[in-house]
């Protein structure tokens, strides 16, 4: 999951080097396409690092509704797993991380300062999305409506330039994080904050390259 995530980056940087200040509409749209992808990757990443507490919250939510089954397997939408994962844990966004200095077997990373919460990636999620369908041509004057998406895609450089500078920074070195989790419990436990067991350190590399690094650290 976290390859794919690189090889999608690679490729808006692609799009962004041909033509950085006047990409094609295409190519705006593909940037789009990707990042909304990159998105709903890290949303089914999350998922796994607490994936038998969000079985079982998800069964509960299925419990006390009329509309929704609970069965995880169907969840779909970004947005509305974003809100889900907020819910059962507060370190289910990745943490970016900075220097690595290490001393008699130890490791220590310092995290970097980046807007990393869910709202902001509900935020580019919405935005993408806005770029995945033919905007409706009816209720304005056509002249207009076209005047109007030109300058709406001519925009969007800098918005992809700044979106793909700030999954970089995001993802390319980070730690997720799963919480204390025993699934022989109530389902009613998958609501209770619990201390971090387990975290992925993922660092990947070299730009280049198809490789991938991932470390797993277990809390004592």
């Amino acid at each position: 999951m976290m390859l794919e995530i690189k090889l999608r980056i690679r490729a808006i940087d692609h799009c962004i080097k041909k033509d950085e200040n006047n990409m094609s509409s295409l190519d705006v749209e593909f940037c789009f396409l990707q990042f909304r992808k990159i998105v709903e990757q890290r949303c089914f990443a999350s998922i796994i690092c607490d994936h038998h507490r969000y079985k079982d919250f998800r069964e509960l939510e299925g419990e006390t509704s009329d509309k929704d089954t609970g069965d995880y397997t169907n969840d779909w939408n970004a947005r509305i797993i974003l809100k889900k994962l907020n819910d059962i844990s507060a370190h289910f966004m990745p943490r970016p991380l900075g220097k690595v200095t290490s001393c008699n077997r130890s490791h220590h990373f310092d995290i970097k300062d980046i807007n990393a919460t869910h709202n902001k990636l509900i935020s580019i999620y919405k935005k993408c999305g806005s770029f995945m369908h033919i905007p409706k041509p009816f209720g304005e004057d056509y002249e207009a409506h076209i005047s109007k998406q030109k300058q709406r895609y001519e925009s969007s450089n800098a918005t992809i330039k700044n979106y793909a500078g700030y999954f970089k920074d995001l993802l390319w070195h980070h730690a997720a994080m799963g919480l204390e989790y025993n699934q022989d419990n109530d389902k009613l436990k998958s609501l209770e904050p619990e201390n971090t067991k387990n975290a992925w350190i993922v660092n990947f590399g070299d730009y280049e390259t198809n490789d991938i690094e991932i470390m797993i650290a277990i809390a004592e």
